[in-house]
């Protein structure tokens, strides 16, 4: 596999992280915390494929577990959250709680996880990708961060909606194609 198509994978898989960096970025997250959230999410996206080329496909078969489900209900609450601190008037800085960097990590690398199956059959290092997954993932996550930080300060307190009404978009569009199956 070359490295312009596992490049073109990397983009691809890194775009919702960005998307809901955006959003959360929003919320004025101190730069420590952005940083240490775009690293978490670097980190999934190299340990996901891995998981996932071991795994293989019988193992979504026993489990029965949608992944566009998961992510819907894991975009859906932090919507929630993001929504509820701007009406209790928190929306100076939105806290993050290390199960809540998880929890956001592992839903934003859910399709890494599946694209590890595709890896596991294709002639390349089982490691030069995910490796890449991980720069770009990291990369795209701070873009969005930033991005939202900046966007924030454009806008104000109207961010924090704008960032939860994308997470809530995402929640549904997730949950309609988990409907859709």
């Amino acid at each position: 596999m070359n490295i312009m198509f596992i490049l073109l994978i990397a983009v691809s898989l890194s775009m919702d992280a960005f998307s809901l960096a955006l959003s959360i970025g929003t919320t004025s997250l101190e730069a420590k915390t952005s940083l240490f959230l775009s690293s978490v999410v670097g980190i999934f996206h190299f340990f996901m494929p891995i998981i996932g080329s071991f795994c293989g496909f019988m193992f979504i078969t026993h489990l029965h577990i949608d992944a566009h489900f998961l992510s819907s209900v894991i975009f859906l609450y932090i919507a929630i959250l993001m929504f509820k601190d701007y009406k209790e008037g928190e929306s100076d800085t939105f806290k993050l709680s290390l199960v809540g960097i998880v929890i956001f990590a592992f839903g934003v690398s859910l399709d890494s996880f599946g694209v590890g199956f595709a890896l596991n059959s294709l002639d390349s290092s089982k490691f030069i990708a995910p490796f890449v997954f991980t720069i770009v993932s990291f990369l795209f996550t701070f873009a969005g961060l930033t991005l939202g930080k900046k966007l924030n300060s454009l806008i104000g307190t109207y961010s924090i909606l704008f960032g939860a009404s994308i997470m809530t978009m995402l929640a549904i569009l997730n949950f309609i194609n988990f409907v859709g199956h």
